[in-house]
C-alpha cells in the first residue's frame, strides 16, 4: 500500500458532501474489525511508529516491514480457510486508498463519516500516519463492483451529510463547553468521546450542580451570539505567541479552531461555520469521579430529539397520574408516599395471616406442608421459619395456586433430643423427580418453583416420607 499523504478535503470545507478522487491503492477481502481490534490496532500502529522514530529506520524498512507484515496475515487467513476471505453474508470489505477525500477518518475522540464511494457504502474510516483508509463493503457476487475500485481510476464519493452536519454540531458543542470550563475553573478535558447517539467530556476536576446550571446557560448564550467559528493553520510565529488547548503533542502542522473570546483548541475534525448552527446544547447526564467529572451532552438536532423525547415522556406520565406536567415530580412523590404506606400495610396484614396460619398447626404434627396464595417471599420465608421452630420434621410453604404454579420454601425442623435434623435437600429432589420442579439449596433450607397441581406436590411428598 502506497506511503502517500491523503489530501483532507474536509479541513477546507466541513458543508462540502461531494467530491472526486484518483484511487491510488485497492485491498480486497479486508475483515471487519470490532471497535476492540480497531483500538488496539490503531495503538500498535502508534507504538510501532514510535520505535522506527527512536532508532531512526527508514522509509523502506517501513514499507518492508508493512508488506509482510500484510502477506503474514494473507497466507495465515488462506492456510485457515482455504480461499480467499469473506465476511460471511455482508459482502467483500475493500480497503481503499485515495489521493484525496472528504471522509473525516475516526479520530481525536470522534466516530468516521458515513457514506458511499463509488455508490457502494463506506463501513469505516481511519486514519493510518498521512495515509486514510476508506473500507467499502460490495457485495459478494458483484464482479462488475470490482472494475469500479481500480487504481489510477476517478471515483465519486458522497457524504452522509445529516451524520456529518451532526458530528459537527456535537463537537463544535463540546469545543464551547470545554472552552467555559477552562475559561472559568481552569480545568482541562482530558478525554473526549463523539459517538453516533452519545458525547462525553472529561474533566479533571470537580462541577457543583450550580456549576452545571451555569455552564449549560452560558454555552447557550454563546450559540445565540451566533459567533464565527474559524478553523485555520497558524505559522510558527503566530502559534509561538497563540494560547491554546491540546490534549496531546502533536507533530507537523497544527489546526487550530477558535471560537472569539470563549476557545481556541488544536483540532483536526470538521466544524460548524457559526455557533448558532449549533441550536442547543443540553447537558443530560453528569459522573463524578474522583480524579473529576464527566458530563454527556447532546446538541442540535440529537438535543432536540432528546428534548421531544423527555416531553412526550411527560405527557404521557401527565395523563397516567391525571396531574399537570408542571407538578408531575411532586404528584409522583405523594405517589410513592402512598405506596409506601399501602406496602407498610400489606405487610402488617400478611403478618396477621402468617401468624394465623402456623397457630392452626397442631402442635405434636411432625411435618408440616402448608398451600397458600398472595403472601410476599418475606412473609412465606418468615412462615418457615416460624413452623421450623416448633416442628421437628419437614416445614414447608408452597405459595401460589395450581394454574400458574407454585413456588416453595422447605426448611428442616428443629429436632427432638438427640436426633439428627432433616435433610431438606432430600424433598426437594423429590420434588424435581416427580414434579419436574427447579430448586435447589443446602440441607437446612430449600427453594424453588414447581408446575403442578396442590394434589400432585401432596402425593410426591408423601411418597418421598413413606420411603425409608
Amino acid at each position: 500500500m502506497p506511503d502517500k499523504e491523503t489530501k483532507k478535503l474536509f479541513d477546507e470545507d466541513g458543508y462540502a458532501d461531494s467530491f472526486e478522487a484518483k484511487v491510488l491503492a485497492v485491498r480486497k477481502d479486508i475483515e471487519q474489525k470490532n471497535t476492540a481490534q480497531k483500538t488496539a490496532e490503531k495503538q500498535q500502529r502508534v507504538k510501532e511508529k514510535s520505535t522506527a522514530k527512536e532508532e531512526r529506520i527508514t522509509k523502506e524498512e517501513r514499507i518492508a516491514k508493512e508488506e509482510r507484515a500484510d502477506k503474514g496475515k494473507r497466507t495465515g487467513k488462506e492456510k485457515e480457510t482455504g480461499k480467499e476471505k469473506r465476511t460471511v453474508d455482508e459482502g467483500r470489505i475493500l480497503e481503499v486508498i485515495l489521493d484525496q477525500t472528504l471522509f473525516f477518518p475516526e479520530e481525536g475522540g470522534q466516530t468516521p463519516d458515513t457514506g458511499t464511494l463509488g455508490g457502494f457504502p463506506v463501513i469505516d474510516v481511519q486514519l493510518d500516519g498521512n495515509v486514510i483508509r476508506h473500507f467499502v463493503r460490495i457485495p459478494a457476487d458483484d464482479k462488475s463492483a470490482m472494475e469500479i475500485f481500480v487504481p489510477g481510476r476517478i471515483i465519486s464519493g458522497q457524504i452522509d451529510f445529516a451524520h456529518r452536519f451532526s458530528n459537527m454540531q456535537n463537537h463544535s458543542g463540546e469545543h464551547i463547553l470545554s472552552g467555559l470550563v477552562h475559561g472559568k475553573f481552569g480545568y482541562d478535558n482530558v478525554g473526549f468521546h463523539l459517538s453516533d447517539n452519545t458525547v462525553t467530556l472529561d474533566f479533571n476536576g470537580p462541577l457543583s450542580d450550580e456549576d452545571i446550571l451555569w455552564l449549560e446557560k452560558a454555552a447557550n448564550r454563546v450559540v445565540w451570539d451566533d459567533l464565527e467559528i474559524r478553523a485555520w493553520y497558524p505559522d510558527e510565529e503566530t502559534l509561538e505567541k497563540t494560547p491554546y488547548r491540546s490534549k496531546k503533542e502533536i507533530d507537523g502542522p497544527l489546526r487550530l479552531v477558535e471560537i472569539p473570546g470563549v476557545d481556541v483548541c488544536a483540532c483536526c475534525a470538521p466544524h460548524v461555520h457559526r455557533t448558532g448552527e449549533i441550536g442547543v446544547i443540553k447537558i443530560i447526564r453528569t459522573l463524578r469521579e474522583r480524579s473529576g467529572i464527566r458530563l454527556t451532552i447532546l446538541c442540535g438536532s440529537r438535543a432536540l430529539e432528546y428534548l421531544q423525547q423527555l416531553q412526550k415522556a411527560a405527557e404521557d406520565t401527565s395523563h397516567l397520574t391525571n396531574m399537570p406536567r408542571e407538578e408531575i415530580a411532586a404528584g409522583v412523590a405523594r405517589i410513592l408516599d402512598e405506596n409506601e404506606r399501602l406496602r407498610q400495610r400489606e405487610s402488617a396484614l400478611e403478618t396477621m395471616v402468617t401468624d394465623a396460619l402456623a397457630a392452626a398447626v397442631p402442635a405434636d404434627r411432625e411435618h408440616v406442608f402448608l398451600f397458600t396464595g398472595g403472601i410476599g417471599n418475606l412473609a412465606q420465608r418468615s412462615l418457615v421459619n416460624r413452623l421450623c421452630e416448633t416442628h421437628t420434621g419437614y416445614c414447608g410453604v408452597f405459595n401460589g395456586n395450581d394454574g400458574t404454579g407454585y413456588k416453595y420454601i422447605i426448611g428442616a425442623g428443629t429436632p427432638a433430643g438427640n436426633r439428627e435434623p432433616v435433610d431438606a435437600r432430600v424433598l426437594n429432589a423429590c420434588l424435581n423427580k416427580s414434579c419436574g420442579a427447579r430448586g435447589g439449596g443446602k440441607p437446612a433450607m430449600v427453594q424453588g418453583s414447581v408446575q403442578a397441581s396442590e394434589e400432585k406436590i401432596r402425593t410426591a411428598l408423601d411418597e418421598a416420607l413413606d420411603t425409608p
